[in-house]
């Protein structure tokens, strides 16, 4: 039987052994009694990070239970003080440190910090601020022609041409971040860009790069499909680059520290970062730092997707957490001249945030029009419409949104054996290059890894269906089974998250094919890093990628902590032509209404205005 609190809470889950070994430190190594204040939000702190926060708000949190515990939970919950008192109980502590000491947790009122992301989040600040400074150097008239060559004149006068104005303005700052839904141009635009900064500089140092091996394969086929079709010169054509790097290869990671940093920057003009959205807080404060003193910053992504696994939520930090971008009257004038686009209609403040000056928002999707029950639905779940949402997925007469409801606890047998005939075709593929192309067109995607609804679970059941099917397949490796990697290996160059099939070579011997950007490579099985089955991934796994066809399964209790509005999004967004949803009635309601907002300090630090929704982690729209 535990005999203190936090022996109580570790035991019924509420806080994890991590947590506890945290807080068994701390008390040790100060001799803090086992019922210390300062104790307990130290644990809660530690326990609040693991799930991406990178500080608690304690004027959220005063005077409310420390923790969230069930109802039968043996023994009272600790309670937080007031916000005065707690304080000054945290302030009176000789192992809290002020903001830029070096200590185990730092108080920068009302928020605490582990101190390690303190200064996590103040080098991400001051690095974007480094980026802000620059002011490159532009021939405007030359930009003007440009922009006039790759965007021919609007037939829609009015409101502004989105990319024209994304293209213009990320050529004239230091830092852009271009945010927007799938098939709202992104790449188009980016490639644009690339074109008009090589018309500026034909000489400039150019790198793309995305968190992950599959996103990083998506920007190259991306780029190289659309930059053929620019009326630009062949020479500026050719300079456009087709090769991607993951951040954690480019900034040269081995497994202990980062090769590339502020000693040793990376030798480039300019670096493209795609799906951003992906980024923690530790690897942007790396990014940042190997950045040379004038290189410039282009950010790509869709700040209402989930935000990175780790802690921190940077791509919505630096574009406000969802508010309305307003530029400045000075760059909005630059941008009307520049684009031709009558001031008026281009939103303006003279109260703009600083930041808000390198951010394009691409709102108009060319994938899913205004009739597309995938792009209604996608929009509803991001306004938090529940009613709304519910009612197109029984109603719709189209095949694009489908909703197969959840009656018991687990999937149906049904779902099982629909995704099993979907996945049949891609084994009959000639080689392994076409059989990876057609894996792609379907996808399960989970919210969770555990449980009757988890990706474990669905991947075991999909894999009997195909047994059954096909009775010669081994229960372990099979030809055409696909694998995803769980660790980072640096000697593969094969990293956490990345995909690929097992595929019989000529001499029938099973070798790990996987898509790099640019080409496809072979491992033998013995040499394949650790890996799991990945008929079913998760929603977090599964950005960067896109499918045909998508089956959603969330889980079936509408309070499960990782179901949210972000989630629901993301896994809808990531089909192009039909999305199934599997989910109760309740969990389904509840998770279009939770809005996930991680605790952080980083968008106040950044200029921009606290805003209701930043509230208490998991608030809920009514």
């Amino acid at each position: 039987m535990p005999e203190t609190m936090l022996e109580r809470l570790v035991q019924e889950g509420v806080i994890s052994p991590l947590t506890f070994g945290f807080a068994a430190f701390l008390a040790d190594e100060f001799i803090l009694k086992e019922g210390s204040t300062a104790l307990f939000t130290a644990a809660l702190v530690s326990e609040r990070n693991q799930s991406g926060d990178t500080c608690i708000d304690l004027s959220m949190l005063a005077n409310h239970p420390l923790f969230d515990v069930a109802l039968d939970f043996p023994g009272h919950c600790p309670l937080a003080p007031g916000l005065d008192d707690w304080l000054s109980i945290l302030g009176a502590e000789v192992w809290i440190g002020a903001p830029g000491d070096t200590a185990p947790l730092i108080l920068e009122p009302p928020r605490l910090y582990l101190g390690r992301f303190w200064h996590l989040e103040n080098r991400v600040r001051e690095g974007i601020s480094r980026c802000l400074s620059k002011r490159p150097l532009i021939d405007q008239r030359k930009l003007r022609e440009g922009l006039a060559r790759l965007f021919p004149v609007a037939q829609n006068t009015s409101r502004p041409d989105g990319q024209k104005v994304a293209t213009a303005l990320a050529v004239m700052r230091n830092l852009a971040i271009l945010s927007g839904g799938p098939g709202t141009g992104k790449t188009t635009t980016v490639v644009k860009v690339l074109a008009l900064l090589l018309e500026q500089d034909s000489e400039m140092r150019i790198q793309l790069a995305a968190p992950t091996g599959k996103a990083a394969a998506r920007m190259v086929d991306s780029i190289e499909a659309r930059k053929r079709s620019l009326a630009v010169e062949t020479a500026i054509l050719e300079k456009i680059p087709e090769q991607a790097s993951t951040l954690h290869r480019l900034l040269e990671y081995d497994g202990h520290g980062f090769g590339a940093n502020s000693k040793n920057p990376l030798l480039l003009d300019c670096l493209v970062i795609d799906e951003a959205s992906m980024i923690d807080l530790p690897l942007m404060a790396h990014l940042l730092e190997a950045l040379p003193a004038n290189a410039r910053l282009i950010l790509i992504g869709d700040r209402d997707q989930l935000s990175s696994v780790d802690a921190g939520n940077v791509l919505g930090d630096l574009t406000g957490r969802g508010q309305i971008i307003r530029y400045s009257p000075v760059t909005a004038d630059r941008l009307a001249v520049l684009t031709s686009v009558p001031v008026q209609l281009l939103p303006t403040s003279t109260e703009a945030v600083g930041l808000a000056d390198s951010i394009a928002l691409l709102e108009e999707s060319y994938r899913f029009g205004t009739n597309s029950d995938i792009g209604r639905l996608s929009r509803m779940v991001n306004r938090g419409q529940s009613d709304e949402a519910l009612s197109l997925l029984e109603c719709s007469s189209s095949a694009e949104v489908e909703w197969s409801e959840m009656t018991g606890l687990s999937v149906c047998t049904d779902l099982i054996e629909q995704a099993v005939s979907s996945y049949a075709h891609y084994s009959l593929s000639a080689t392994p290059e076409a059989a990876l192309a057609s894996f792609d067109g379907f996808r399960v995607l989970c919210a969770t890894r555990k449980g009757a609804t988890g990706v474990g679970e669905i991947n075991r059941l999909i894999g009997e269906g195909l047994r059954r099917k096909s009775p010669s397949l081994d229960s372990t490796a099979c030809h055409g089974q696909p694998v995803m990697i769980t660790i980072n290996d640096y000697e593969s160059g094969l990293f956490n998250g990345d995909i690929g099939l097992l595929w019989a070579d000529d001499s029938g011997f099973l070798r790990a094919w996987f898509r790099f950007p640019g080409e496809t490579r072979s491992f033998p099985l013995r040499d394949l890093p650790e890996h799991v089955p990945a008929w079913a991934m998760t929603v977090h796994k599964s950005q960067g990628s896109e499918f045909d066809r998508v089956f959603l399964i969330l889980p079936p209790e509408d309070n499960h902590p990782l179901l949210c509005r972000e989630l629901i999004y993301t896994g809808i967004t990531r089909c192009r032509e039909q999305i199934i949803i599997h989910a109760s009635r309740r969990a389904l309601i509840s998770g279009i209404r939770r809005k996930l907002d991680r605790s952080s300090g980083l968008a106040e630090k950044l200029g921009w205005r606290k805003c209701p929704s930043w509230e208490r982690n998991g608030s809920e729209q009514p």
